[in-house]
C-alpha cells in the first residue's frame, strides 16, 4: 500500500511477494484499496497530523480491514464486505507488523493506540467524515467529479458497480473433467456456479479453495 502511495501499480509490486504469500496478499490489497477512501479518511481523523508513510499505509490497511469485521451490524449489507479476520486479530497483527520493521517498530504503541481508538468511537468517527466525497465513494475525487460530469443520471451506480469484487470463475481441466461434472462436483458441497464460455464455471460466491 505503501508503493501504490507512491504511485506505483500493484502490477509491478504484487510479483515481488512470495509465491505462496501472493494470493492472501493480492485479496487483502485488493480490499484495501476499494476501502481506501474511507480508511484515509478515518486515519487523518486518527492522526490529524499525517505519520510517516510507511505507518500511513499500515494504519490505512488495517482501518480498512476492520470496517466490516464481524461485529459491525452493517457489515451484512456492505457490498464490498470482506471479513477475514475478527477486529482483535487486525489490530494485533498491525501492531506486530510494525514492531517487525525497522522504519515503523518505534510507532508501533502509536498503531495499536490508533485502532483501538477507532474501535471505541467507530460511529463517532466515521459520522465525521461520511459528508466527504472520497471517503463516501472510494474513488479519487477527480475521478467522482468527472463521473458526474459524464453520467449525470447514472455515476452513483457507476461508481458502487466499480467497486465491486470481480467473481470467482474456474477453468475446467477437461484432461480431468468436463464442466458439468465439475459443476454438478460443486453443488454437492453447496458451491453453486454457472458455465461461462466454453470451460468456465462462475462461483455464485467466491470460495477460499477447491480441490477436485
Amino acid at each position: 500500500m505503501q508503493g501504490v502511495a507512491q504511485g506505483r501499480s500493484l502490477s509491478e509490486l504484487l510479483p515481488a511477494v512470495p509465491t505462496e504469500l501472493r494470493p492472501g496478499v493480492q485479496a487483502l490489497t485488493f480490499h484495501v484499496l476499494r476501502q481506501l477512501g474511507t480508511a484515509r479518511a478515518l486515519v487523518a481523523q486518527l492522526a490529524p497530523r499525517k505519520p510517516d508513510p510507511a505507518v500511513h499505509a499500515l494504519l490505512c490497511s488495517a482501518v480498512a480491514l476492520l470496517l466490516h469485521e464481524p461485529a459491525d451490524a452493517d457489515a451484512a449489507a456492505a457490498p464490498t464486505a470482506f471479513v477475514p479476520y475478527a477486529a482483535h486479530t487486525v489490530v494485533n497483527q498491525a501492531v506486530d507488523a510494525a514492531r517487525q520493521q525497522r522504519s515503523t517498530q518505534r510507532q508501533a504503541a502509536f498503531v495499536n493506540a490508533c485502532l483501538r481508538r477507532f474501535l471505541r468511537e467507530r460511529s463517532v468517527l466515521q459520522a465525521a467524515v461520511a459528508s466527504d466525497l472520497e471517503a463516501r465513494w472510494n474513488h479519487p475525487r477527480w475521478w467522482i467529479e468527472r463521473m458526474q460530469r459524464d453520467h449525470p443520471d447514472h455515476w452513483q451506480a457507476i461508481l458502487t458497480a466499480n467497486n465491486q469484487p470481480g467473481p470467482m470463475t474456474l477453468r475446467v481441466n477437461r484432461r480431468q473433467t468436463d464442466p458439468e461434472q465439475y459443476q454438478q462436483a460443486l453443488q454437492a458441497v453447496g458451491l453453486a456456479a454457472q458455465p461461462v464460455g466454453e470451460d468456465g464455471l462462475t462461483l455464485a460466491d467466491p470460495a477460499r479453495r477447491w480441490r477436485q
